[in-house]
């Protein structure tokens, strides 16, 4: 003998009321859109977006890049450039990189990330560089941020180098 269970109706309701609310995946095929006073940012080459405060200007770059600026004269560029892997590996290719460089792995959101600095110069300018490595699923995001050494200590520069972690924070498959 076969026994079978009905349903609970409230079950049923809820688990239909999820589906409506949140598709059956994790993406829906398009962007989400971005909080007031933001940009829904998304990559050329992939289903990825990021939320940038609207006051900031992107434009694409070769290779898939997202540039930020904030003006041309406010000494910072910040570019995003989204590899997208094969696999969900994005997270042990981090600890590899950040194992082999004696880096830690930090936690910003669901997103494992790393960071490091240097400098370099161009046309007889100076510019200090943050490097951030950022891996969620099958996405690898890294993001250069260019600053004028001139520029280094302008308030403006700080607070858009300050609000890199809610940018990786918004990073999502879409």
């Amino acid at each position: 003998m076969i026994k079978t269970r009905t349903a609970d109706p409230r079950s049923l309701f809820l688990v239909v009321s999820l589906l409506a609310l949140n598709g059956c995946d994790s993406s829906n095929g398009s962007p989400s859109p971005s909080p007031p006073g933001f940009s829904t940012i998304t990559f050329p080459n992939g289903n990825v977006q990021f939320f940038a405060p609207e006051t900031y200007t992107h434009q694409s770059e070769p290779n898939d890049t997202v540039a930020i600026t904030l003006g041309d004269e406010s000494g910072i560029v910040v570019r995003f450039n989204l590899h997208n892997l094969p696999d969900a590996v994005a997270e042990d290719f981090l600890h590899s990189q950040a194992n082999d460089k004696g880096l830690q792995i930090n936690r910003i959101g669901n997103k494992a990330t790393f960071s490091e600095t240097g400098a370099r110069s161009e046309g007889g300018r100076d510019y200090v560089m943050t490097f951030w490595q950022v891996g969620f699923g099958d996405a690898l995001v890294v993001i250069s941020a260019e600053v004028d050494r001139e520029q280094e200590e302008n308030q403006t520069v700080k607070d858009c180098l300050n609000r890199v972690p809610k940018m990786i924070e918004s990073m999502q498959r879409y």
